[in-house]
């Protein structure tokens, strides 16, 4: 039976094989798909187990040429970053300091695939990506393809080889260098991951008595699918409604299968309690590390400063708890960061939060934006000498000819860098250098792509011998204008 026949079946006649059936074929895309965004596998099962009961609740609205496949994926994206975030805050509250994340050079093969696959799967269309999910993570033939998104075989072949070029150019922009071949088969032998065993049957469970009761909550059907042999009982008892329900509720608990899931659950939650007392004592004494940094900041200032001002300590506390908090942002905030503020030192963040908005402190929106938006005009200060010697050192090994790309410059860093912090800049000239204008050789050889606040940050340029910034709102500007005014030729 096709999907479609199998959600007809479940919605009309409520059949539990039906769905069952609909898990057991799509079980392992969507732990996949979690797997990836989510370092957790624990995580990564309650997400599956989220998005097969919210299949469970809105089957009957799910038109009949909805490709499942498709659907199941940008619900499973959409849970797993839910899921990140909420990871993410709580995190965040547990400490006042975090460190940015040390950039290394992804390893080599499908692990540097997969740690862009699901962000670059967000960027194409609809039909194209279901194209893909259809062919590499189902393993469908393309004649299957092409049946499925109403297109002959060859449509199906042309639409899938325009996806995975754009994926692989995607890829590039990330510093990940793959050809079509292989970005299609690290697809086709990676990208779909088993389930652990027996997560399909306690999802199947969880659905049918989510569904099974008129009053029964989310968090009530995960608490009877995920947590002890007792909590099951007690919540299936309370939640459900009707004799029916109570009857599935005490026939899921006597099998066997389904019992040694819930132990195997419970001793993983056992091992996330330990997990999360380590990780809690190692930001305890991160934060300790971050008070005696303080502590010698203050013993520091105090024996260099005039003993006459008797604000200074209390101004270099206050700056000090600013520039963690502004490390902190930089680590949930993702809208306001850029890669280049992982090379800032502690030095250069005590010197940002001592020229930052006192509302920072407040949690003022303006402010914070004001902060980071410093933050970043200091990295790309700090990062632009480093490219632009990187590019003289090329040209020097090229004989005056300019990379065709920037990603050629990473051998001639003269400390390793990750290739995330190229991702932001573009070549605006190739060839011989010696056939460019000197003034472009000045100003115009390299320039900043993206910017992450129009009103506040700066358009970086640079060449052999100097570097400019400009207000990239006024760029911007400037741009659209000469743009209109060739249109207008």
């Amino acid at each position: 039976m096709s999907d479609h026949e199998l959600l007809q079946s479940y919605v009309s006649g409520h059949s539990q094989s039906a769905f069952a059936a609909l898990v057991e074929r799509h079980v392992n895309l969507v732990y996949s798909a979690a797997r990836r965004q989510l370092h957790s596998a624990n995580l990564a099962e309650d997400v599956t187990q989220s998005v097969f009961i919210e299949l469970a609740r809105r089957a009957p609205n799910i038109p009949p040429e909805q490709i499942l496949t498709a659907w199941l994926y940008v619900v499973t994206r959409r849970t797993a970053l839910n899921a990140k975030r909420q990871e993410s805050r709580r995190l965040a509250r547990e400490t006042t300091a975090a460190e940015i994340a040390a950039m290394k050079t992804p390893s080599e093969g499908w692990p540097k695939v997969a740690a862009h696959l699901d962000e670059a799967m967000e960027t194409l269309n609809d039909p194209d990506r279901a194209a893909i999910l259809l062919r590499y993570f189902e393993n469908k033939s393309l004649h299957d393809v092409g049946a499925a998104l109403g297109a002959s075989e060859d449509a199906a072949q042309k639409r899938v080889s325009r996806a995975v070029e754009q994926l692989r150019a995607f890829f590039i922009r990330r510093g990940v260098i793959v050809t079509a071949a292989g970005l299609a088969t690290n697809l086709s032998a990676h990208a779909l991951q088993v389930a652990p065993v027996g997560l399909g049957a306690a999802i199947s469970a969880a659905a049918t008595l989510s569904t099974a009761a008129s009053t029964a909550t989310l968090a009530t059907a995960r608490l009877v699918a995920m947590t002890s042999l007792q909590k099951s009982i007690g919540v299936a008892v309370f939640s459900l409604v009707g004799g029916a329900g109570l009857f599935q509720a005490a026939a899921y608990v006597r099998q066997d299968s389904d019992l040694s899931q819930l132990q195997t659950r419970s001793a993983a939650l056992d091992r996330d309690v330990r997990t999360t007392r380590s990780a809690h004592e190692a930001l305890t004494r991160r934060l300790a590390d971050v008070e005696t940094q303080i502590d010698a900041r203050l013993a520091q200032a105090r024996r260099a400063a005039p003993p006459a001002d008797p604000n200074l300590e209390g101004t270099l506390a206050i700056w000090m708890a600013r520039a963690n908090r502004l490390q902190a942002l930089v680590a949930t905030r993702h809208d306001l960061a850029i890669p280049e503020l992982g090379i800032l030192s502690n030095d250069n963040w005590a010197e940002i939060a001592s020229k930052s908005p006192r509302d920072v402190d407040a949690g003022s929106e303006t402010a914070i934006k004001e902060a980071l938006a410093l933050a970043r005009k200091t990295a790309e200060g700090l990062f632009a000498p480093q490219l632009q010697r990187a590019l003289n050192a090329y040209l020097k090994s090229s004989g005056g000819f300019l990379p065709d790309s920037l990603y050629q410059l990473l051998p001639h860093f003269e400390s390793p860098i990750s290739p995330s912090l190229l991702s932001r800049y573009h070549l605006l000239q190739t060839g011989k250098l010696d056939a460019i204008p000197l003034m472009d050789q000045v100003n115009w050889l390299i320039e900043t792509r993206d910017v992450v606040d129009l009103d506040r940050d700066n358009i970086v340029s640079m060449g052999t011998t100097g570097s400019a910034t400009h207000s990239a709102k006024a760029y911007d500007h400037s741009r659209k204008a000469a743009r209109a005014a060739l249109g207008r030729q």
